[in-house]
């Protein structure tokens, strides 16, 4: 029982350390990723006030399904290539896109991808959560769960 004791606040510890974010490193970046992109329809139907009309909530669910739909048939991978430039490849619907941009890691070891001419116009910051990327709001440094890159490496 003693052993009990002592092993639980171990593995409690050892758990949380696991679930913290954690910096980005450029060696961490090799191989090809895969964006995902997870729409909880229960969540955003759960989150409607309940003064919205039967009505309103069907055609909220039906268009999250369908956006759910859409976006099991599209794949987009991004390749981390030296020189800070990024490979971004979109497979929709039978239809191959490939565009570059470039990425750099901050002081803070976020990972910035840059979405326009300048890098400070970002809105957004990826960091580590276990082997996964995942994004963050700046203003509110809040994880955006539903959006995150897994090495398929």
């Amino acid at each position: 029982m003693k052993k009990l004791l002592l092993i639980a606040p171990m593995l409690v510890l050892m758990l949380a350390a696991n679930a913290q974010t954690r910096k980005v490193k450029e060696k961490d970046l090799k191989g090809t990723w895969k964006l995902v992109i997870d729409i909880d329809k229960e969540d955003i139907v759960d989150e409607m006030d309940e003064d919205d009309n039967v009505f309103a909530r069907i055609l909220v669910k039906s268009v999250v399904g369908f956006v759910d739909d859409i976006l099991e048939e599209i794949d987009i991978w991004f390749e981390f290539q030296p020189n800070n430039e990024l490979k971004i490849t979109v497979n929709a619907l039978g239809e191959e896109e490939v565009e570059y941009t470039e990425w750099r890691i901050n002081n803070k070891g976020q990972l910035i991808i840059e979405d326009t001419d300048s890098f400070e116009s970002d809105d957004e910051y990826w960091m580590f959560e276990g082997d996964v990327l995942v994004a963050f709001d700046k203003d509110d440094n809040k994880p955006e769960k539903q959006v995150y890159l897994v090495n398929m490496d």
